[in-house]
């Protein structure tokens, strides 16, 4: 407990590393109880700093936006994050950028469009969503419709309220 009161005292001095440290206690529970939507949004307050620590955070955001960790998944808002990593020159963001871009049915780049409802699926034109949605081997309908379902009852649960602000790959110490 004696690290945590120090990190919470490095983050009240206003260093932003300390402040990306401690969203990652908040959602590994390491010397505080786990609170992932806390941790979103000290990530979020991260993320927007200029320091040392502001890709990572950049990058841990897109993977909560990705997978729904703490946040509705959302892969235009993973993308956003991912993005404002890669215009850091982030490796590892560059890479998670061209999956996030590709179009799930037809594998080209880039994918333009998005499914309006679970927002977990990208396309590259409206054509391949088409086709995508009644699919005869692996339709997105069925997919999209539970995703839809169990992310607005995840959200009513947590109440989860995020800014948006940008999107960026998992960051290489996040162990989410």
């Amino acid at each position: 407990m004696r690290g945590f009161a120090l990190l919470r005292e490095a983050v009240e001095r206003g260093y932003g590393a300390a402040l990306y440290n401690m969203s990652v206690c908040y959602l590994n529970g390491e010397g505080v109880e786990k609170d992932v939507a806390h941790a979103v949004n000290l990530l979020v307050e991260a993320a927007t700093q200029d320091d040392e620590s502001t890709v990572m955070a950049q990058s841990a955001l897109a993977a909560c936006y990705m997978e729904g960790y703490g946040v509705e998944a959302d892969t235009v808002l993973a993308a956003l994050w991912c993005q404002r990593a890669a215009d850091s020159g982030d490796a590892q963001a560059i890479q998670i950028l061209s999956i996030i871009r590709t179009c799930t049915f037809c594998g080209t780049t880039p994918a333009g469009k998005h499914c309006e409802r679970c927002r977990k699926v990208q396309y590259c034109n409206a054509t391949c969503q088409a086709a995508h949605w009644d699919h005869e081997t692996d339709p997105h309908k069925g997919t999209c419709r539970r995703a839809a379902e169990a992310s607005q009852q995840e959200a009513s649960e947590r109440r989860v309220h995020v800014a948006t602000v940008g999107i960026v790959p998992v960051s290489r110490s996040l162990n989410v």
